[in-house]
């Protein structure tokens, strides 16, 4: 009987570790989990593309990795090259297109030349006349948050609304919908301790109480949604769709992000849209300022404007198209972002080694796309005799050495290079290698000044040119809207609205300079955001006068405003030419006329945008001004 037990605790014990490995590695398939939370110098594990050749490897394994030879000097027969499977001229989906025998790779010790014109960028990045007309903050961000598009959020907020209150709904109109992204880009600049103390009697923020009452705002923030919930398919479905309450709002944004001219070079990288609600979808990234939220997967340029993002939603159904190749989940996203990019017209894509596969690379540079990124020594292969670790961090080695192996894919030159800095970086390029060898300074720990040490083309290239979405991140972590929120779907909605604005400020910056603008004269992005905000919030509007007395409040603006004669601040453009609301109003003040190039003094005001403007026969500059 304890026999019997023993051998029971013992398959349980089997079953066990079984269900935590399969869990690992349904992780690792999935995109969970990054392979570089995991410490390896690459000389534990060899990577193999498919189960097939780890089985050959492990049927054929030898000590040192190289073809044996017998005692009586036998000749050694080398491996054979690379093995290139052609396209398949089928229309199953599963046909592999390419097929990389890694192991087998001829790897060389010489240097990859580097030829500038091979690299000479092909297509275009001139603006359209569209684009290049758009003037002000509103215009900018128009562009990308359409009229249509915030009409379509519109029915589909009044449509839920009478479905959760079908008495009595709190439905809005699209005039209510631009006030309440103003507040939100309000309350991303200006932070207050919390919502409701922008509405306070005594310190509350002028401009929102203008625009909304408090509940009102709360009514619109329970209410707002973007997609039919009736149309959401069951989780057994095949075409269930995990984002499906924000499906319609990241196809529109893509497709307005895509349309922007691409630039040559870009990065891809992961983005976290923050949060501490608990949601299965939500990751942790330990290399992230904010290490747990929703993931996304950015394609940017080196500016940081964002052409294309995919929010990660854990395994999905394969939607490969027939050309692409079927090389893994994670180069399987890659490919999707960069689906927006023209062939053959020398784009340049830079990633870190959670993406560089040899496959990847190889699939890229067939189309006309270049790449760089950092690597993994063990997804060379074993014939690539990059030195470990361990090797390159002897004190012996002097700072600044390298080693560069090149190998030949079909015409595709791949170049991989070791350089020692604090640590040993390895790089994987198809267009440039370690010449021509360049400098940088670094400071030394042991002579306490800095000095000038070797440094290999790939890797000035990869420092200059990879960091668009920490850009991008930098930008965001200025003003960024933190209006709490239990739906997890508007905290990811709040973020992609911060993303339109950054685009719509490097959008503004990109045109203005090529209008010939001064750069240090153009708007900062907190100025962006306000005259952003203000114009939402005042756009399309109407005055209503006050019932009831006057307020202490406005009591005190009156006496501060006879304090101040002669302060008056212009409207943005937008509010200005909307017209809508602009009304005159007789006061007992008399201040000079706004209008520019007018020096005469007039009593009526403008009841919408706040100064003062001549109203007569023979100088009618009210009507001039808003025309």
């Amino acid at each position: 009987m304890h026999v019997v037990g023993y051998f029971v605790l013992e398959m349980a014990e089997n079953n066990k570790r079984d269900g935590d490995i399969e869990f690992w590695l349904r992780q690792l398939e999935d995109g969970a989990i990054s392979e570089d939370d995991f410490e390896s110098d690459g000389d534990e594990l060899d990577f193999y593309p498919t189960q097939q050749d780890l089985l050959d490897v492990l049927e054929n394994d030898n000590d040192d990795g190289e073809a044996r030879s017998s005692d009586n000097n036998e000749e050694i027969i080398p491996d054979p090259p690379i093995v290139i499977a052609d396209a398949v001229p089928s229309n199953n989906i599963d046909a592999p297109v390419h097929s990389l025998d890694i192991q087998r790779l001829i790897w060389k010790n010489q240097p990859l030349p580097f030829n500038e014109n091979a690299i000479k960028f092909n297509g275009t990045e001139e603006y359209p006349e569209s684009l290049m007309n758009l003037q002000t903050p509103f215009q900018f961000f128009s562009y990308f948050f359409t009229e249509d598009f915030l009409s379509q959020i519109v029915t589909e907020t009044n449509y839920y609304a009478v479905q959760k209150k079908p008495d009595r709904p709190d439905v809005i109109t699209l005039g209510e919908l631009r006030k309440y992204l103003g507040i939100l880009i309000y309350m991303s600049v200006y932070h207050y301790p919390s919502v409701r103390g922008y509405w306070a009697n005594k310190h509350g923020f002028e401009a929102i109480i203008k625009a909304m009452p408090v509940n009102k705002f709360e009514k619109i923030r329970r209410v707002l949604h973007f997609n039919d919930n009736n149309k959401h398919l069951p989780i057994g479905h095949p075409q269930h769709d995990r984002l499906h309450k924000l499906r319609p709002v990241i196809e529109h944004l893509n497709a307005k992000f895509s349309s922007i001219p691409i630039s040559q070079r870009l990065s891809i990288d992961e983005q976290m849209c923050a949060t501490k609600m608990g949601h299965f979808l939500k990751q942790y990234l330990p290399n992230k300022p904010h290490k747990w939220g929703f993931k996304l997967f950015v394609l940017c340029s080196l500016t940081g404007f964002a052409y294309r993002f995919i929010i990660y939603a854990g395994k999905e159904k394969d939607d490969r198209l027939p050309n692409e190749p079927d090389i893994g989940v994670v180069s399987q996203t890659v490919i999707k972002l960069a689906r927006i990019i023209p062939r053959h017209a020398n784009h340049i894509i830079y990633h870190d080694n959670f993406y560089t596969t040899l496959p990847l690379m190889y699939y890229f540079a067939k189309e006309g796309i270049q790449c760089v990124g950092t690597v993994q020594r063990n997804r060379l292969g074993k014939k690539c005799k990059l030195p470990s670790k361990q090797d390159v961090m002897k004190k012996q080695v002097p700072r600044g050495s390298y080693v560069e192996y090149i190998t030949h894919i079909d015409g595709v030159d791949m170049s991989s290079v070791s350089w020692k800095d604090n640590k040993q970086v390895v790089l994987l390029s198809t267009y440039v290698g370690a010449e021509p060898l360049q400098s940088i300074e670094r400071y030394d720990k042991i002579e306490k000044k800095k000095i000038i040490i070797d440094c290999p083309k790939i890797v000035k290239e990869y420092n200059a040119h990879m960091g668009g979405v920490d850009l991008m991140d930098s930008f965001l972590g200025r003003y960024r809207i933190k209006v709490k929120t239990r739906k997890w779907y508007m905290r990811i909605f709040y973020h992609l609205l911060d993303v339109s604005i950054i685009n719509s400020w490097v959008l503004y910056k990109t045109v203005e300079t090529r209008k010939g603008a001064d750069p240090k004269k153009l708007k900062n992005l907190s100025e962006f955001r306000s005259e952003l905000a203000d114009v939402l919030c005042t756009y399309g509007t109407t005055t209503q006068p006050t019932r009831g007395r006057p307020s202490n409040s406005s009591i005190t603006e009156t006496i501060e405003a006879k304090r101040k004669k002669g302060c008056q601040v212009l409207p943005p453009s937008d509010v200005r030419l909307d017209n809508l609301g602009h009304s005159q109003i007789k006061t007992d003040q008399r201040m000079r006329c706004k209008r520019p190039g007018c020096k005469l003094q007039s009593f009526v005001k403008c009841t919408k945008c706040s100064v003062f403007l001549c109203a007569k026969k023979g100088n009618d500059c009210f009507n001039l001004f808003h025309s």
